[in-house]
């Protein structure tokens, strides 16, 4: 008995057989070697999203400032005597001594009318830095002055005070000596008297002496800060922390603050030559650059990676010229509203953690240099170009403490010397219909 079987053909079964004609006939297309990447791009994906590389010279605007950390903003006081390379001078304030003090023995306070054993203690940085020798390699002797006058912060001012009629007192330190953190410096007690009896404020300046060249690095008021001791009695001893009264301008109660110490330069390196770029030195030099990158790449491409190649120029005269200096840039992260360069230098907090592209150079050398921008990519990628600038800022990771200066040249040099971008980007594939 022949049985026939029908199959009735439903709606689903019509659509299946369908999408598998379809399927069937797109898997022949993509197979096809077609020149047009675009010819099947639904069902194909576009052969052509190997990475790209690319080198633009697309710095629009570099710039150099110096300055940094700005005077009374420093976290450590660099006393340096560095032959024709550096010499600078810290200033240490005390623009109020009281003129009694409480006895043990007596009900009330009492009158100072006599000091003995006056000692400034201040506390060494003694911190091991790359290129930076921890200690002086032969004996310093820090001499102390007296630089109270009518000027402030002009270094030009006070340093024709560190004279000899000024002289406060002086005491010299064999290199072992330093490892102990803590100096105790001799202050003529006479001139302490005579600036509480007379209600003077006692402003003390630092020199660095020395047959090699060398510093020394003070923890500033900042974290711990100077202080003056004395004996006005036998069995008592006075402590007296820094102040500073000026400016006056009660509007300007944080920058008085911040010149209870600082730093003055009686002499710098020689300043980089014209059409280069610079960091470090002291006081500190930072780097601003702004990149203009090419809209075919910004627009239409995913950038993964950038390089920054520059060219280093010789910088022979800088302290630690020989020795190694590290360079790191830092994301701009203000908008394209923001087009002061200081200020935009100054968002930059150094202390607050470096990021991890980083260049290492020597000053002395020349030729050129890749930095990597690995992190710096992330933030643009991830950033709109007006919220974010195509910009970052270069600068020495031991800023203020390490004096040494490593320069390039600029995008004002010639061609072949100029700051150049190396790009790594993935084009975008667009989908659509044939």
């Amino acid at each position: 008995m022949n049985r026939r079987f029908y199959f009735r053909s439903t709606p689903i079964s019509r659509l299946l057989i369908l999408l598998g004609f379809g399927a069937a006939i797109s898997l022949g297309a993509c197979g096809e070697k077609l020149e047009a990447g675009s010819a099947c791009p639904i069902l194909c994906p576009n052969p052509d999203v190997q990475p790209r590389d690319t080198m633009v010279d697309g710095v629009a605007i570099d710039s150099t400032l110096a300055g940094f950390p700005a005077i009374g903003q420093e976290n450590v006081l660099l006393l340096a005597a560095r032959g024709d390379t550096l010499d600078t001078r810290v200033i240490f304030r005390f623009d109020s001594i009281g003129k009694t003090y409480p006895h043990p023995s007596a009900p009330a306070d009492s009158f100072v009318n006599h000091v003995d054993s006056a000692t400034l203690r201040v506390v060494l940085d003694t911190s091991t830095l790359n290129g930076v020798h921890a200690l002086p390699s032969a004996p310093v002797t820090v001499e102390l002055y007296d630089v109270d006058g009518p000027a402030d912060t002009v270094a030009a001012d006070l340093l024709p005070l560190f004279t000899p009629s000024r002289l406060l007192g002086s005491r010299t330190f064999l290199p072992d000596s330093l490892a102990k953190d803590t100096l105790f410096l001799p202050v003529s007690p006479a001139a302490v008297l005579t600036k509480i009896v007379t209600g003077a404020r006692l402003r003390i300046g630092l020199r660095l002496v020395s047959t090699a060249s060398t510093q020394l690095r003070i923890v500033s008021s900042s974290s711990l800060g100077a202080t003056l001791r004395f004996k006005p009695a036998s069995d008592t001893a006075v402590n007296v922390g820094l102040l500073s009264k000026t400016p006056a301008d009660s509007t300007l109660l944080a920058f008085r603050s911040a010149l209870q110490d600082y730093v003055i330069t009686a002499k710098a390196a020689p300043s980089p030559p014209p059409n280069t770029i610079s960091v470090g030195g002291f006081p500190a030099r930072r780097t601003y650059l702004r990149f203009d990158l090419p809209s075919r790449i910004v627009d239409s491409s995913s950038v993964v990676r950038a390089s920054l190649t520059l060219t280093q120029f010789p910088m022979r005269g800088s302290p630690s010229a020989q020795d190694s200096l590290a360079v790191y840039p830092f994301a701009v992260t203000a908008g394209t509203v923001v087009t002061d360069i200081a200020r935009l230098m100054g968002f930059i907090s150094v202390n607050s953690g470096l990021v991890t592209d980083s260049l290492r150079v020597v000053p002395a050398d020349t030729g050129q240099r890749r930095l990597e921008l690995v992190n710096i990519v992330r933030v643009w990628r991830n950033t709109n170009p007006d919220q974010t600038q195509r910009a970052l800022i270069l600068v020495v990771g031991a800023e203020g403490r390490n004096p040494a200066e490593a320069t390039f040249f600029s995008s004002k040099a010639a061609s072949d010397l100029r700051p150049r971008l190396q790009l790594t980007y993935v084009p975008k594939v667009t989908l659509g219909l044939p």
